[in-house]
């Protein structure tokens, strides 16, 4: 099968920050799934566990008033649990994508007074925001997607004096990038490319012949015996630690097709335009993650970058949970 290409992303930074801003419909299409989270139906809430202990060992030491913002916020993770742990900051979420507040902090929202602003469409490199208008920036897996040079003395501009800044970014060595990998490496496009191809084919004939023809049909009958042959190869693997989970998830959405073949062309065309753009956003945004996940010089770079903007920056630690490294935990003062 063909590997996916998992090498860090070359190239001026002016030229990586236009590919990331341009490749952001990848995330604008997962988060308009209405995930909270960048784990999905992990995380349905918000953050828990190891993250959400981490939050709240942070906002411990914030303010009572003032301005946090969210640096690659998505659906407002955040958000609900600083809500939960009723912090009265007033919340700006940041990120390059189209995002919205998830519904779990929208009904929060009800019962408190923060004041909510969402800066879709804006990368960390430039906040539509006055100088040193936030006393807390907080990422979780976020900051890491901008361009460094350009967003690190953005962030500097935009903490007050005494302000601080939590960060949770993607380890090179961490759990979430090697199951991104294992995701790339599972991909298999040219595969992927024949389902929908017989998908269509099912559509076609569907339209042109009588439904109760269709399994007569020899181009639709080809069409549906290679969709079986992938069906009976990925989703009969009985033990979990062997299954091939991309195109396990891949085949389970795709077989939904037969429960729409009576639909009109036109249901059954969006379903399949659909699954096709949901999987080229999906490998796009692991590879994305991949790219920017960093190891230990890098992240010693960065922590030289804060400090030329006076960022005062704590010693950088890999961030455990009870399976093994999720990220690296950056923390500092301006």
């Amino acid at each position: 099968k063909p590997q996916a290409n998992h090498k860090k992303m070359e190239g001026s930074p002016e030229k990586v920050g236009l590919f990331f801003m341009k490749e952001q419909a990848h995330w604008s299409a997962f988060w308009n799934q209405g995930h909270a989270t960048t784990f999905g139906d992990f995380f349905r809430d918000g953050y828990q566990g190891s993250i959400g202990r981490w939050i709240s060992e942070a906002s411990a030491a914030w303010p009572q008033e003032g301005q946090l913002l969210d640096f690659g916020c998505g659906n407002c993770g955040l958000l609900t649990s600083i809500l939960e742990l009723g912090c009265s900051l007033s919340y700006v979420g940041v990120d390059p994508a189209d995002v919205i507040v998830n519904e779990r902090a929208q009904a929060l929202l009800e019962t408190r007074s923060n004041t909510i602003q969402l800066l879709s469409g804006q990368g960390a490199e430039k906040v539509a925001l006055p100088d040193q208008s936030a006393q807390v920036a907080v990422s979780i897996f976020g900051f890491e997607y901008a361009q460094s040079a350009t967003a690190v003395p953005e962030l500097s501009r935009l903490l007050d004096q005494g302000g601080t800044f939590h960060f949770l970014m993607h380890h090179s060595d961490s759990i979430v990038t090697q199951m991104s990998k294992r995701a790339l490496d599972e991909y298999d496009k040219a595969e992927i490319d024949t389902v929908i191809a017989a998908l269509t084919v099912i559509s076609d004939r569907a339209e042109r012949i009588e439904l109760s023809k269709l399994k007569d049909d020899l181009l639709a009958e080809q069409a549906r015996s290679k969709i079986n042959e992938f069906a009976a190869q990925y989703l009969s693997e009985s033990d979990a630690k062997q299954t091939n989970v991309t195109m396990f998830e891949f085949m389970t959405t795709a077989l939904r097709f037969f429960k729409l073949v009576r639909q009109p062309a036109a249901k059954r065309l969006e379903f399949i335009e659909g699954l096709r753009l949901e999987y080229t956003h999906y490998r796009a945004r692991f590879e994305q993650m991949m790219s920017v996940a960093k190891n230990a010089a890098e992240v010693r770079e960065f922590c030289e970058l804060c400090q030329t903007y006076g960022l005062t920056v704590e010693s950088p630690q890999a961030f455990h949970d009870e399976r093994g490294i999720i990220a690296w935990k950056i923390s500092g003062t301006k």
